[in-house]
Formats: C-alpha cells, sequence, structure tokens
C-alpha cells in the first residue's frame, strides 16, 4: 500500500480534465442523393405550369405515298399543360443568450453549429418531399400546398409490383421495368433504392455486374452493383436510404429515373429568415419554396410492393 500523501486516480482529487473529445459527430444521415441530381428550374407562382410535347406516331407499313399524289397535312398535336404546387419547406431553432455565452466542447458557436445542422435537416426534408410526397393540395387557410412526388407521378404509369409483398424483387421484374421505360420512348438511367433493394439487385446473378480490375497485392471482395448494364442502357444504381415509396411508408420500394426529366423548380431558394427579437434569445428560420417539375412521367417508373425479408 502506498503511503500517506500519494494520489491515484481512483481518488476523488478536484480539477482532473474530462477526457472529452473536442468534436461534435453528427450521426444522424443526412445525404440526399435524388435532390442533389436534379436539374434546378424557376418557379414564378404558387401553382407551377410547364409544357410538355411528343413526336407524331412513327411510320408504319401503311404510310406509303402513292406516286404522283398531293401533298397531304399530317395530324399536329399540341403540347400539353402539366402542373405541380409548391410547397414550403422550413427548420426554425432558437438559442438562448446565455446558451450562445459559454463554452462549448468543440463548438466556437451553438448559433453557427445548430444554424449548419438546421439546414442538413432542411435538405432531407426536402428529399422526402421529393421522392414521397402523395399531393397536389393547394391549400387554403389552416392547410398547407403540398407537391406531388416523383413516386406519385409515376405511380400511374410503367410499375412493376411484387403483389402485395408476396415476392421479391428479381433481375426479370427490374428489367421488365426498363423495358416498360424504353417502350414508352424513355432512356432511364438512375436506380435510386433503398438499403434493402440494394441488396436485392446486387444479388442478381447476372454477368451484368461491373467487375474492377486490382493489382495482384490488393486482397479485396467487392459485392457492390454501382453500375448495371442492361438492354435497355446503363443503369446508376444510387442507395438513397430516403426512398421508399409513397408517402415514405414502404421499404419495397425504387425509383427508375431518367433524370434529364426531372427537374427541382424554386420559388424561392433557401434562405436564412432571423426572426423578431422578443428577449434574451436569438430566433431564426430556415425556409425555401419549391416544386418537382415532371418534364413525362412515363418516361421514369417504380418498384412497389415488393417483399422486404
Amino acid at each position: 500500500m502506498p503511503g500517506a500523501g500519494f494520489l491515484e486516480t481512483y481518488s476523488s482529487t478536484a480539477g482532473k480534465k474530462e477526457d472529452i473529445l473536442d468534436l461534435i459527430t453528427q450521426i444522424s444521415p443526412y445525404e440526399t442523393p435524388y435532390l442533389t441530381r436534379l436539374g434546378v428550374s424557376k418557379a414564378n407562382y404558387t401553382y407551377h405550369e410547364w409544357l410538355t410535347d411528343v413526336m407524331n406516331a412513327t411510320a408504319s407499313t401503311g404510310d406509303a405515298v402513292d406516286e404522283g399524289a398531293s401533298a397531304s397535312n399530317a395530324a399536329l398535336q399540341d403540347k400539353t399543360r402539366v402542373y405541380n404546387y409548391t410547397q414550403i419547406s422550413d427548420r426554425v431553432f432558437t438559442i438562448s443568450g446565455t446558451e450562445e455565452a459559454v463554452s462549448h466542447y468543440g463548438l466556437d458557436s451553438q448559433y453557427a453549429y445548430q444554424l449548419e445542422k438546421a439546414m442538413k435537416e432542411l435538405k432531407v426534408k426536402m428529399e422526402r418531399v421529393l421522392l414521397g410526397s402523395s399531393g397536389a393540395t393547394a391549400g387554403g387557410t389552416g392547410y398547407p400546398r403540398q407537391m406531388i412526388g416523383a413516386f406519385k407521378w409515376v405511380a400511374t404509369g410503367n410499375v412493376v409490383s411484387g403483389n402485395a409483398g408476396a415476392s421479391a424483387l428479381t433481375e426479370s421484374n427490374y428489367n421488365t421495368l426498363l423495358q416498360y421505360i424504353y417502350e414508352d420512348g424513355g432512356n432511364p438511367d438512375v436506380t435510386f433504392v433503398n438499403g434493402f433493394m440494394k441488396r436485392r439487385i446486387s444479388a442478381f446473378a447476372s454477368n451484368n455486374a461491373r467487375y474492377i480490375e486490382m493489382s495482384p497485392n490488393q486482397k479485396k471482395l467487392t459485392g457492390i452493383i454501382s453500375w448495371y448494364e442492361s438492354d435497355f442502357g446503363t443503369q446508376e444504381v444510387v442507395l438513397d436510404r430516403w426512398c421508399l415509396g409513397l408517402n415514405n411508408g414502404e421499404k419495397g420500394a425504387g425509383l427508375v429515373a431518367e433524370m434529364g426529366k426531372w427537374r427541382i423548380a424554386y420559388l424561392r431558394k433557401p434562405f436564412t429568415n432571423p426572426l423578431a427579437v422578443d428577449g434574451d434569445r436569438k430566433s431564426v428560420q430556415i425556409l425555401t419554396e419549391y416544386t418537382l417539375e415532371c418534364l413525362y412521367y412515363n418516361h421514369s417508373g417504380c418498384m412497389s410492393a415488393f417483399a422486404t425479408s
């Protein structure tokens, strides 16, 4: 036993410095693959409209022209007006004067940290709305406007289904959906899937996976399909944890998109709106107003209601 005057770490000595990692780690995910890949457009009103047009039917065996025949006009097809409503998304927080003044591990400013965090949270909100919103709602007193999300746009067009969860996604299902889209004139290039559906695609037993050549000294087993070579073009397979079908409630879902046909249209791009000071605290609202443009829904499609176990 040590004698008197000996101190150990077990002793209740004052002034010990806590071993706290001087870094704040945000454990919540904030990736937004769909939002990140969208083109950007401009909305000028809450009821946002755009025009779509299609070519007349291509030639068939009955389209031959007689020798010496007079010219005849082809039937013309007018453009179609399509619409979606803008939706407001925001994130609000308040920091007291004292909270901003005191020292924090890993932070120079609590306000600045919470502002950065709130911006990431707003992006996640937007991702989930853009994919899963079941609008369209014009809104009114007491209930807000809502947009149509991507899954709602394509739900009435090209869909392959797992029969209410009775069957799992197969490679044949996936290629059938790609064929549907192609036959409607689309060129799908990106597939968004959540974790479960990504594993299903990665398990496809075909020769369509891309293999990476490695040096002799490397020992790495790769079981991930990031690209899929189909008969209807190369598909980038993107992991998106927020890709959960209509109303964000379905794990057995996935979106196959021709990304050039989708845009986010901002009525108001994201901005910070400092709220009125009403005491010893600081409040701010981060806000945006936007909608989703679908230039032609049948050039994309979705997987729905597949088994998840």
